[in-house]
């Protein structure tokens, strides 16, 4: 609360200071002026204490600047010598005031909040599940002050390294500026003086911690049959496929069979999970490998998304993914989870740089965790980076029953998140929500049948499986349209949608027909499947 009333509490300061030397120049009363003078500097006073800014801020930034600007009004007021000049005066203040708390620059004023708060909830949290081997990342304001952190750092025998430091495109985000921070194990001092030190060497923008992500422990579903509508593809297991019909994807395979729909080039989905099993009978035929260490999968989940994502069509085997053929997609894995499910923070955006740097036309991440002090800001400028390098990121809302704004990745700008809907287009029970994302989505993410190692089928829920459902999607639409972005995507995705039964929360059923058709069309309102 003290936060945002502070700046007004700094105008009505420098007002009451003009007020008393107009008084005083027109030789009148001054005990009102006085009155709001000395009870505008115990608010002030008040105010700033409050404040949840730290004490170093306030003490070498805040108070400084505040008495520079009362020491010129002061000055200001004592040697003007017109009424006049102290209602210009009086106006300029209030112009000024405007521009900075008003809706001129307002984002920059919550930024300076938001950060604040961050570098608070940084100190206050406990991190249990910290990478062992470089437990923080920060963003440094300039290479040339690193001499001065490792100066600091210094008694606590810390190891400081680059973290990215093979950027094809160093131009593309703050990247480049991010450092990685190991401790030694046997470190005596906690982890938030750490922090509090990197921070008042005033050579960092940013701390965060480089966490653990643990993904969920797989459930397999019962494996169910259901009608099944000619397809007119081959793959046995579609009637195991429900998805497909609540997207009428009957509807959309005839299009691209009897239209004139030719893609530009083969979009490139990047699988960022547990690796993926290239040698899978399903998913070979659409496979391009990354790396060999990546084309294996012990834990099933990566192989699982990828074949959603990508499988091969119309094969005599197993399932069918939305590229009827091989002309649309591929499907690459890039490993950033461990052969038992874990990764840390670092690993994922290597993994993002990597797909990035590789080609990937869009980034599908099935995986994520609660946001905690502050840790998206490296994640958004992986974003950014992938952005820039023409990949489109999706990413899982998340499993807990909660709303999307506190998870990450899914929180960050510049994603397309993915809630997860059941048979009847019933928000998924575990599925997050998505109301306060500013692009969400839905997919089927209910007893999906899919591909999993060693050339078998088997049936998961989560988020997990309804983010590859979207990702194959927008490698569609990147293969016919491979200069479309992000928010050209979601767009496109938003307006053509399905609605479900709660569309407010888990955002609109994806409709793969619409978007499959000339992106530079105006698209017809489509009929709805049956919400039962």
């Amino acid at each position: 609360m003290f936060e945002f009333i502070y700046p007004y509490v700094v105008m009505g300061l420098l007002f009451s200071v003009l007020w008393l030397f107009y008084r005083i120049y027109k030789d009148r009363s001054t005990l009102l002026p006085n009155i709001s003078f000395w009870g505008a500097s115990l608010l002030y006073s008040v105010t700033l204490f409050m404040t949840d800014f730290s004490f170093y801020y306030k003490l070498l930034m805040m108070l400084p600047r505040d008495l520079i600007a009362f020491v010129m009004v002061f000055l200001l007021a004592n040697n003007l010598k017109s009424t006049r000049a102290f209602f210009l005066t009086a106006a300029g203040i209030g112009m000024v005031g405007y521009l900075i708390y008003s809706n001129f620059i307002p984002e920059t004023y919550e930024q300076y909040i938001q950060r604040n708060e961050e570098i608070k909830t940084s100190l206050e949290l406990d991190y249990p599940d910290l990478d062992p081997t470089a437990e923080l990342m920060f963003d440094i304001k300039d290479e040339q002050r690193l001499g001065e952190i490792e100066s600091v750092l210094k008694p606590f025998d810390v190891t400081i390294v680059k973290a990215f430091p093979n950027l094809q495109h160093e131009e593309y985000s703050e990247l480049d500026d991010y450092y990685l921070l190991d401790l030694p194990q046997d470190i005596k001092v906690p982890l938030s003086q750490i922090i509090e030190s990197l921070y008042q060497t005033r050579a960092v923008d940013w701390v965060e911690p480089n966490e653990i992500v643990q993904l969920s422990p797989l459930e397999e579903q019962p494996t169910r049959t259901f009608d099944n509508l000619d397809y007119g593809i081959n793959d046995p297991s579609l009637n195991q496929m429900w998805a497909f019909e609540k997207m009428q994807v009957a509807s959309y395979f005839q299009h691209l069979r009897t239209s004139d729909t030719k893609p530009r080039k083969r979009a490139k989905i990047a699988i960022l999970d547990t690796g993926v099993d290239s040698q899978h009978e399903d998913i070979q035929g659409n496979y391009h490998s990354t790396r060999p260490n990546y084309d294996t999968d012990k834990q099933s989940h990566g192989t699982h998304c990828a074949g959603i994502a990508a499988s091969v069509s119309n094969n005599g085997l197993g399932i069918a993914s939305l590229a009827l053929d091989d002309r649309f997609v591929q499907v690459t894995s890039i490993k950033v989870l461990s052969d038992y499910g874990w990764g840390t923070q670092d690993d994922i955006l290597r993994g993002m740089i990597e797909a990035a740097d590789s080609g990937a036309d869009v980034i599908s991440m099935s995986l994520g965790g609660p946001a905690r002090g502050g840790g998206r800001r490296a994640y958004e400028e992986a974003i950014k980076y992938a952005q820039k390098s023409g990949a489109i990121v999706v990413v899982a809302a998340g499993n807990s029953n909660r709303n999307a704004k506190d998870y990450i990745p899914a929180s960050c700008e510049g994603v397309i998140v993915v809630s997860a809907i059941d048979r009847n287009l019933d928000r998924a029970k575990f599925s997050n929500i998505v109301s306060d994302m500013k692009m969400g989505v839905a997919a089927p993410g209910v007893e999906i049948f899919s591909t999993i190692p060693q050339n078998k089928y088997a049936a998961y829920s989560g988020t997990s499986m309804a983010t590859p459902f979207v990702a194959g999607l927008l490698g569609i639409m990147k293969s016919l349209n491979p200069e479309l972005s992000t928010e050209q995507a979601y767009k496109i995705l938003n307006k053509t949608g399905f609605d479900t039964q709660d569309t407010n929360a888990t955002g609109k059923m994806i409709n793969p027909l619409a978007p499959s058709k000339p992106l530079n069309k105006e698209f017809k309102s489509c009929k709805n499947p049956r919400l039962s």
